[in-house]
């Protein structure tokens, strides 16, 4: 649970507000999603020798977002629903939600610490956070910033106008999160 958790941590950075994003580190990815879209996909998370793995699935629309993480074969799980009025996260097997007004707070509250989700808001769509110092990877694509190592592993064309990333890994010490985005669903 507490890898599920963790990988909840990371996506509500992407749940938060969007703004505009910056360009491509390296001009691979094409297009924008604005602000309303949606992805399925797989998010794996290891620690040490610890592993945890979830099923993703993740809806955008303007500054509302509702995202469902469910364990292998279904088991566990929790949804994390919100907006800039206030966060909600609901675990499995848990009686009572954790509430704040952002997702740093509610991660803080479910966790004890957290992740700087305000930058990885822009890293699952493989674009650093266009307010804070980043550095681009000379052995690969992607960057670093914050302290975390950001690789776009594989990008998938969406449409003639759009490139997106397909899969991503995230690394910060001996925490490495990589997200594999089945289907990304643009908004029409």
């Amino acid at each position: 649970m507490r890898g599920l958790l963790l990988l909840a941590a990371l996506l509500l950075s992407a749940c938060s507000t969007l703004q505009p994003p910056s360009q491509a580190p390296e001009g691979s990815l094409r297009g924008s999603l604005g602000d309303d879209w949606q992805f399925e996909g797989k998010a794996g998370i290891r620690q040490g020798e610890h592993a945890n793995s979830a099923n993703v699935d993740w809806e955008q629309q303007g500054d509302h977002f509702d995202i469902r993480l469910s364990g292998p074969l279904g088991q566990g799980g929790m949804q994390i629903v919100g907006d800039d009025t206030g966060v909600t996260m609901q675990v499995s097997g848990e009686p009572e939600p954790y509430q704040a007004d952002t997702p740093e707070a509610v991660m803080q509250q479910a966790l004890g610490w957290h992740l700087p989700v305000s930058q990885a808001r822009y890293w699952v769509q493989g674009r650093p956070d266009p307010n804070i110092p980043y550095q681009l990877l000379s052995d690969t694509e992607g960057f670093e910033q914050s302290g975390w190592r950001i690789e776009i592993q594989r990008m998938t064309p969406i449409n003639e106008n759009l490139v997106l990333p397909g899969r991503l890994e995230f690394r910060y010490s001996d925490l490495s999160i990589r997200l594999v985005i089945r289907n990304w669903i643009p908004a029409d």
